[in-house]
């Protein structure tokens, strides 16, 4: 038995396991947290007290009071259903929801650093709670009468076919429903969208057209963030503004959706280390670039993406996790990476007094080239003497590598060079040089100001980055001094600027 509580049916109360579980996020709330989730939802001072005096009325059990049910029990209504793994050692019988953690488990369990592929059998899993108070259990998928989609406990390799996911279809899946609308944007995903993403090398070449789409396909979540990226790109094509508004009210409603899960799936333990995670992480990039070039473009549609600002780092971070995975999960939890290891990043060593031009081939235009090589002097003109040495040397070190990136981006004229080219600068011209940047040292903001030539030459072939080379000039020059001769070495380096 159940109840369905709030004019949206936003709330499920298991009468069975004596939990309330959110339709909408598709886990349970402790009793403690429903004011917060409800305000969370937009749910406000009536009908919030409407529903938060319906149910106090309801026995609902802390988290370490709700009894798991026992394997094999049908899925309970409302929660996810994962692909995971139990653990096949004698009395163990532990649950984990990816083979790495697994691999974990039977080292620190079992003291066994290299188990063998017979160390867990697929299962399908749930979870009533997120965060700390996570605890998976195993259940039965019944996929015909009488039979069980459940995986053989013999089945010797934790890695193969996984166990039966529910359908979106299904009451426990995503508050949105599978029809030829939603079609319509997973088939422009994975015939057009799919293939205007950048990755981060060309052996990464199946990521976005097979990986991600594979882990989207079991996961409701991730599948909503593929969505909300597909709807953004067809916006981004649309030359009709009716037919653009359309397609981003979409975008946001799929991106809605997946945010709102991702919130406790960036809570739970080991968070670093599912790659539908990093994925998860890698959308938010991508949607946070084209809210940027979004914004203010069309009006009376709130634009829903990430909390950053614009602003050279988030902007930075962002353009970064759009291909690397890592960088994504690590910009997306503020986790910021240290001067120390992105010097170890760096491979590039000045030779000094050897000329600029020696070390380039002719791929970059010329007057590109004479204006980079030349820089250098015309700074010297209009800056002060460095009171550090080092940063005079960290930003020759970033211009040194900025000639070189240019020819990169120039050696062919297709997306993954241009791609690879402006990237490329951002790995290794890091260390000093990024603490002076985010610091608006006027030296890093004219030699970063010069990077975005080849922002702008990437966002011809990446619809998501759109304008944002213009955008973050814009913003080089106004946290620039207000001195002429300083200014004039950046304003002229696009003509909307």
């Amino acid at each position: 038995m159940s109840a369905v509580l709030g004019s949206r049916e936003l709330l499920h109360y298991d009468t069975q396991h004596r939990v309330l579980i959110c339709r909408e996020c598709t886990y349970a709330i402790q009793k403690s947290a429903l004011s917060s989730h409800l305000l969370r939802h937009k749910i406000y001072r009536g009908e919030r007290q409407r529903l938060m005096f319906s149910v106090v009325k309801l026995e609902i059990l802390e988290p370490d009071d709700v009894q798991i049910p026992p394997p094999g029990s049908p899925p309970v209504d409302g929660l996810p259903v994962i692909s995971g793994h139990r653990c096949t050692a004698t009395s163990c019988e532990s649950l984990c929801a990816s083979s790495k953690r697994m691999r974990r488990h039977w080292s620190e369990a079992h003291g066994v650093s290299d188990p063998p592929g017979s160390c867990a059998v697929s299962v399908s899993l749930q979870t009533f709670f997120r965060g700390t108070k996570l605890r998976y259990f195993e259940v039965s998928l019944v996929t015909g009468a009488g039979s069980s989609a459940h995986q053989n406990d013999s089945d010797p390799n934790p890695e193969a076919t996984p166990a039966p996911l529910q359908s979106s279809l299904s009451p426990s899946g995503p508050p949105w429903e599978i029809n030829l609308e939603t079609l319509r944007y997973f088939h422009h995903f994975t015939t057009t969208t799919s293939f205007a993403l950048p990755t981060q090398n060309e052996d990464a070449g199946n990521h976005w057209q097979k990986e991600v789409v594979t882990q989207a396909l079991r996961l409701p979540w991730l599948m909503c963030g593929l969505l909300s990226v597909s709807a953004s790109h067809m916006a981004a094509l649309s030359d009709d503004e009716m037919d653009k508004r359309i397609y981003l009210e979409q975008s946001n409603r799929f991106f809605h959706d997946f945010i709102v899960a991702w919130e406790g799936v960036k809570s739970s333990p080991n968070v670093a280390e599912g790659d539908e995670v990093k994925v998860g992480a890698q959308i938010i990039c991508v949607q946070q670039c084209y809210h940027w070039t979004c914004e203010g473009s069309t009006p009376g549609l709130e634009i829903t993406a990430s909390t950053a600002s614009f602003q050279l780092q988030s902007f930075i971070d962002a353009v970064q996790g759009c291909a690397d995975p890592e960088i994504a999960l690590r910009s997306v939890l503020n986790n910021d990476i240290t001067a120390e290891e992105a010097l170890d990043q760096t491979t590039m060593e000045i030779e000094m007094g050897k000329p600029l031009q020696d070390k380039v081939s002719n791929a970059a235009p010329p007057a590109l080239l004479k204006r980079l090589c030349t820089l250098p002097y015309r700074m010297a003109e209009v800056l002060d003497r460095p009171d550090d040495p080092q940063q005079f040397f960290a930003s020759l070190r970033a211009l040194n590598s900025l000639v070189e990136c240019s020819s990169l981006s120039y050696a062919s004229d297709n997306a993954e060079t241009a791609w690879m080219g402006m990237a490329s600068w951002l790995l290794r011209s890091w260390g000093h040089f990024k603490q002076m940047l985010y610091r608006s040292h006027p030296a890093a903001l004219i030699v970063f100001a010069h990077w975005l030539l080849l922002v702008e030459r990437a966002q011809r072939h990446y619809w998501f980055l759109s304008g944002l080379a213009t955008r973050a000039l814009h913003e080089v020059v106004r946290v620039l001094p207000e001195d002429r001769a300083l200014r004039s070495l950046v304003e002229d380096l696009m003509p909307s600027v």
